[in-house]
């Protein structure tokens, strides 16, 4: 049952002031002496007096104070930021009215770390749309430079690669005669045979690199891949004291077998040169080709830039830096992916993914 309220109680004490006095001047009625109206009406004066009074007080203890001091505190509600609570105060209306500033606060507060947190969410958002563009631009770009060093490639391969071959074509001719030529001499026109074969190497790269491949996709298997590119370094790794292993089993794919050929090619020379005297593993499974080594593994500032056309680690000379760009374009127009990585274990691991494709049929 609700409880009265504060104008109720007060309009009964009203009430029982009005009989009050009603009873108050019966009893002193029946006499018509003055001396008594007198006293009649100074016992009316202070009746309403102290009614007045009584009244005050329990106005101002109920309803004033209470107001004041939720006054107070709505004024340091801003300054406090809304965390301080409304304190419960008097009774009846004024108790209600704090009770109800107090659920507006902590709505208030509620709706306040609401929004915050979307703040922080969108701002989570926007840092991450940015980085995205961020990303996208320089793929953008990068693709923009690889299309741009295709184009100079055609043009540079053969203004380029003719002279270069006239130079190798007459210093091999020469070192026919090596018998008859100088010591020093000898040396000199190894040392431009060298070189002019490494131009023509870095021209052949770059068309390589700017110049889709034209190859027909065929149903494969990459454990033939597999076993085509190590016979071709076998002997190499023999030299390099390398201990290769290989692990394959049936793993059909639909591809272009001289260009995985020499993507596999270019992985495992690679992994070859990084572990002299160590172990690399080729491994063939469905869907995927893994070359794993020994070796030192891939530092953190190299890894993210290893596939950036013209970045190599190796010393001036030995080589071009196209190497495994030209390997991820070659994945990447197979509809798969290269990726590179660190092994727990130490050394490195080059993962090749490729779709799938139908089991290729043996002769039988």
């Amino acid at each position: 049952m609700k409880r009265p309220g504060l104008a109720l109680k007060l309009s009964v004490l009203l009430v029982l002031g009005v009989v009050g006095g009603m009873v108050a001047d019966f009893a002193l009625s029946p006499p018509d002496d003055p001396e008594d109206g007198r006293a009649r009406a100074a016992i009316f004066v202070a009746f309403a007096v102290a009614m007045a009074f009584t009244a005050a007080l329990v106005l101002d203890a109920l309803v004033v104070r209470p107001l004041v001091t939720l006054a107070r505190h709505a004024d340091q509600l801003r300054a406090s930021q809304f965390a301080d609570p409304v304190p419960s105060v008097g009774t009846d209306e004024p108790r209600q009215l704090a009770l109800a500033l107090e659920a507006l606060r902590q709505q208030v507060v509620a709706d306040r770390q609401a929004l915050q947190a979307l703040n922080r969410e969108l701002e989570a958002r926007v840092l991450e749309r940015s980085q995205q563009l961020v990303q996208a631009r320089e793929e953008i770009v990068a693709r923009e430079r690889l299309a741009a060093v295709g184009r100079l490639a055609a043009g540079v391969a053969h203004e380029v690669n003719n002279p270069a071959a006239v130079i190798l074509g007459r210093a091999t001719l020469l070192l026919d005669d090596a018998a008859t030529l100088p010591a020093d001499t000898v040396a000199d026109l190894h040392v431009i045979a060298r070189q002019a074969q490494r131009i023509r190497d870095i021209t052949g790269a770059l068309l390589r690199l700017g110049r889709p491949q034209s190859g027909v996709r065929a149903p494969i298997d990459l454990a033939d891949v597999v076993r085509s590119s190590v016979a071709l370094v076998q002997r190499e790794a023999d030299r390099a004291g390398v201990s290769l292993v290989v692990e394959v089993e049936p793993s059909p794919a639909l591809g272009d077998a001289a260009a995985l050929d020499q993507l596999l090619h270019n992985l495992l020379r690679n992994a070859l040169a990084a572990a002299p005297r160590g172990t690399v593993w080729v491994r063939a499974a469905p869907g995927e080709i893994r070359v794993e080594d020994t070796g030192p593994g891939f530092s953190p500032e190299v890894l993210p830039r290893l596939f950036e056309p013209f970045y190599t680690t190796k010393p001036v000379g030995e080589g071009t830096g196209l190497g495994l760009a030209i390997c991820r374009g070659i994945a990447e127009e197979h509809g798969g992916t290269l990726t590179a990585e660190n092994r727990a274990e130490g050394g490195a691991r080059m993962r090749l993914r490729l779709p799938a494709g139908e089991p290729v049929p043996r002769p039988s």
